[in-house]
């Protein structure tokens, strides 16, 4: 489901209607509430095995609302992204894709 919504949002061609529909939009939504559920839990874990205490109630609800806004704008930015560079390799749709895959693969995925 990941993988397609990747190739979905990383397709210069998609018109932000589409985007913001809801076949793309709720794969979205998906895609955020689990990335957030296991982000914040990978941080409590760390904070048990380093403090043997979970992170705080406060600190919890900072770190899930700063993540969805970040994985949430992610989604838009990168989007943004892809069509600039389908615009830069003069609408070549091969050639965007290429740069889009071998730039995303190399950084850690979020959203």
């Amino acid at each position: 489901m990941f993988t397609k919504l990747f190739l979905e949002t990383t397709n210069p061609n998609l018109s932000w209607k589409t985007f913001f529909g809801l076949n793309i939009f709720s794969m979205i939504i998906v895609s955020v509430v689990f990335h957030t559920i296991l982000y914040t839990s990978f941080c409590n874990i760390v904070s048990y095995i380093f403090y043997e205490k979970m992170l705080s109630k406060n600190i919890n609800i900072r770190l899930i609302i700063t993540l969805i806004f970040i994985m949430f704008f992610g989604y838009i930015g990168r989007l943004l992204h892809v069509k600039e560079a389908y615009k830069d390799f003069n609408y070549d749709h091969h050639k965007t894709q290429t740069y889009v895959q071998a730039h995303y693969n190399s950084w850690v995925f979020i959203g």
